[in-house]
């Protein structure tokens, strides 16, 4: 038993430690409500060049990353698709749509990854399994922490209620589900926002 609550906490806090390096896409909706779409996506493209040319080195063996998942070590890590996902999410979807795609990828997907760490069977991508589905307690946590920030969010997105519902549900697809294409799982820091900012724009034209 001292073995495995060991174990126990020392995953969570790694992924403690790379959630706080998630949150820092905070950044994007902040940017996008104080200095607009052009500046923020100008500065989320600058952020991806450098990034690619980082990932270009530790792919290299050149450098390395202390938070890069063992799975990432040959491959291009978690970052790269968060920050494209992020700049792709800027520059199509209208403001308020991106600003809480963002904040559902940020927020949402740091309470999933916490549950996760503590629980078996949560990474469902390197099972190159289609549809295989994270366990539902990973699943309703998700959801009730993106439909909650939906709704502190309105009070500034002004967004009703059928369309930050539609964008949870996105989200929680994007982050509990593997969708497997040539044998490798959609990375979830790319469809989280995508996923969820056309679902909220669907929402959006219906309601």
């Amino acid at each position: 038993m001292p073995e495995i609550a060991g174990e126990w906490r020392t995953t969570l806090v790694k992924e403690i430690r790379r959630k706080a390096i998630h949150l820092t896409g905070l950044s994007v909706p902040f940017g996008l409500l104080v200095f607009g779409r052009t500046f923020t996506a100008a500065m989320i493209a600058l952020a991806l060049v450098v990034a690619l040319a980082l990932e270009r080195q530790r792919l290299k063996g050149k450098i390395s990353f202390p938070e890069t998942r063992v799975q990432e070590m040959d491959k291009v890590a978690s970052y790269i698709y968060y920050i494209a996902g992020s700049l792709l999410c800027v520059l199509l979807f209208p403001l308020m749509i991106a600003v809480t795609a963002m904040l559902l990828l940020s927020l949402g997907d740091t309470v999933s990854g916490l549950v996760g760490s503590v629980l078996a069977k949560a990474d469902v991508r390197s099972r190159r399994e289609m549809w295989c589905c994270k366990p539902m307690p990973i699943v309703a946590a998700m959801f009730s922490a993106c439909l909650f920030i939906g709704y502190l969010a309105s009070g500034i997105t002004s967004l009703s209620f059928p369309v930050y519902f539609a964008g949870a549900v996105g989200a929680t697809v994007a982050d509990c589900v593997a969708i497997i294409i040539h044998n490798k799982g959609l990375d979830d820091n790319f469809t989280i926002p995508v996923f969820s900012g056309l679902l909220m724009i669907a929402a959006a034209t219906i309601f």
